[in-house]
């Protein structure tokens, strides 16, 4: 294992005053538990603008097209970013650089909230915003990825990113059900009012953890810097093919959640109460599958867990895309919550304790660019297809093309399921 550089204590150096179980180990690391607390707060408050947002968009434009524009336009900024924000990970401290990314998107809460309160909003003003966001998402996430060793020590890294799942998760489920409630007696405006000051939490446990220098000099031209890391990663057949069929979930399955208010409104006819109950069942799902990680992850090969997710994930997007009735959504939705947490946090894991420390954040900007960065084509895509084929088809045909990948996956490279 890597030993940290002597200005500053290594993260298991910590002294806690109680024994954490084994499921909580990375707790006994005090500034892990400060990023932790922060962060589901934050997470939950995200998720609730996440939810109102889209009734926005909707009841604005009436329009999936719309829904998906809207989501192209906060991810897009990850098609330029995201492989320089993995240098910027590198050679700067990640805690400054995340200060400042969580103030910008408090800001972009508070502009949002404002112009909704005001009854002033129009689309434009929510895809600029979300514009606004997606920039700023492309610094925040490696950098909070690649962040995950500098406050654990690296045999408790499945354990930490299976926490902070547990977090999202969390959010993702507490987040959409109080915003689908909230829209339908106050408005939309208290989700992204709320969101605005739940950032406080995670920038003030920032501000209490003890501050990691990077731990190498970065020299030479910005785009040598990044051909190193894809350098590296051309090397490693397993982290290869785990960035694909990120990539192709990002593109064909992830942006299923822009339809939701869709099947919510004019399939299952439940409201934005229901819609917000439909978010949530994948959020279930998914901590559920991140409390288990959390508690046995380690008792099986991570290869196998993630070839198991990669095929859960698309078989309860089909189900969803077939579901005659909301029962049986929920149902699928909770089930795809499952896959794609395990195959997203198992995967996450190998990603970052598998480089060395000084290439980190540059395969971690790797993931982000396939994780986020392909989502602006991924909501034009479904959108498109919704508009032009109806919803229940657009999902089901992401559903199909990320169950040929994960087959594809088995067949052409076998050694993933043995993967350590």
């Amino acid at each position: 294992m890597s030993e940290l550089p002597p200005t500053f204590p290594q993260a298991s150096a910590d002294r806690p005053a109680r024994r954490w179980p084994t499921a909580l180990r990375s707790f006994r690391h005090r500034d892990f538990r400060r990023f932790w607390l922060g962060l589901i707060i934050s997470v939950t408050g995200t998720w609730m603008q996440n939810v109102g947002q889209g009734w926005l968009v909707l009841k604005l434009t009436n329009s999936p097209l719309y829904l998906g524009l809207v989501g192209a336009c906060g991810a897009a900024p990850m098609l330029l970013l995201a492989l320089p924000a993995g240098v910027v990970a590198d050679r700067f401290t990640k805690q400054r650089i995340l200060l400042l990314t969580q103030s910008l998107a408090m800001l972009q809460a508070f502009a949002l909230a404002g112009l909704v309160y005001a009854g002033v909003v129009q689309v434009w003003h929510v895809m600029l915003l979300a514009a606004s966001l997606g920039a700023v998402n492309a610094l925040d996430m490696p950098t909070r990825h690649a962040m995950v060793l500098d406050l654990v020590s690296r045999e408790d890294a499945l354990n930490a990113v299976s926490l902070n799942s547990t977090a999202f998760n969390s959010g993702r489920i507490i987040g959409p059900a109080v915003a689908g409630l909230l829209v339908a007696k106050a408005g939309m405006a208290g989700c992204f009012f709320i969101n605005g000051f739940t950032f406080l939490a995670v920038i003030i446990a920032l501000l209490l953890i003890t501050p990691r220098p990077p731990r190498a000099a970065l020299e030479g031209p910005l785009r040598r810097q990044i051909g190193d890391g894809l350098a590296w990663v051309r090397t490693q057949p397993v982290i290869l093919w785990l960035l694909a069929i990120t990539a192709v979930s990002s593109l064909f399955a992830m942006p299923y959640a822009t339809l939701m208010p869709i099947f919510a409104r004019d399939i299952f006819h439940v409201g934005p109460e229901g819609f917000g109950f439909m978010m949530s069942a994948a959020g279930v799902g998914a901590i559920l599958s991140a409390v288990t990680l959390t508690a046995y992850g380690h008792r099986w090969p991570l290869g196998l867990l993630v070839t198991i997710g990669s095929f859960l994930f698309p078989l309860a997007l089909l189900g969803l895309a077939l579901a005659p009735r909301y029962g049986l959504a929920i149902v699928s939705l909770f089930v795809m919550g499952l896959g794609m947490m395990l195959f997203n946090a198992v995967s996450n894991t190998v990603l970052q304790r598998t480089p060395p420390d000084a290439l980190r954040g540059r395969v971690m900007s790797l993931r982000t660019f396939f994780f986020a960065g392909l989502a602006p084509l991924g909501n034009l895509q479904i959108g498109v297809a919704g508009e032009w084929f109806g919803v229940r088809s657009a999902v089901a045909l992401g559903g199909i093309v990320c169950l040929a990948t994960a087959a594809l996956a088995c067949w052409r490279a076998p050694h993933l399921r043995r993967a350590e």
